[in-house]
């Protein structure tokens, strides 16, 4: 088995793009972008299985995987008695974990995709996922976006916001929503 090197490039603040090397031989067939936006949850490694196996091609699409991590929320100082606590260092350190747990993340799927053969970019972003997905599916000008979505009822949905319906409302693409799989212990042959 081949080990994957991804280089990992920082394309803005906000974003940091994660390349692995093609022939220029099989970039120029590509005429289809499919953006993957995935996380840790079960529901998006559901989602990328189901790509893989009935979406996408390997010898026309450009699969460019996303994942959004949370811009941790900075506390002002707070008072204890004379003293005062700045957590900047602790957002700090958290900002960096999911820093690395994002870049991790992205390289065990493009190290999947590859071994694969399938061409591909890797972006990690940090913001709001609703705004970062359709904003990157936008500047890529993707032919369609595939992502996992929870199953939330309407009214959780509501409260919570589902990244899934609101990128299915703005993005300027095909949408394709990967509802979770049943557990493996509920599932008939």
């Amino acid at each position: 088995m081949s080990e994957t090197i991804v280089a990992i490039t920082p394309t803005s603040p906000e974003d940091t793009t994660l390349t692995s090397s093609e022939d220029a031989e099989s970039q120029h067939a590509l005429t289809r972008v499919v953006v993957l936006a995935i996380d840790q949850s079960e529901y998006s490694h559901h989602a990328f299985e189901w790509a893989v196996k009935n979406f996408l091609r390997k010898e026309s699409d450009l699969v460019v995987l996303v994942n959004v991590r949370p811009i941790p929320s900075i506390p002002g100082p707070y008072a204890i008695g004379a003293s005062y606590m700045d957590f900047s260092e602790v957002v700090t350190s958290i900002e960096e974990q999911h820093r690395v747990a994002s870049h991790a993340l992205l390289k065990d799927f493009a190290s999947r995709l590859k071994a694969q053969n399938f061409a591909l970019k890797a972006i990690a972003m940090r913001g709001d996922a609703r705004d970062e997905i359709v904003r990157k599916v936008s500047e890529l000008n993707a032919d369609a976006l595939v992502l996992g979505s929870r199953g939330l009822g309407a009214l959780k949905r509501t409260i919570l916001g589902s990244v899934s319906d609101y990128c299915s409302h703005h993005c300027n693409c095909t949408v394709v929503i990967v509802k979770g799989g049943r557990p493996e212990h509920e599932k008939t042959h």
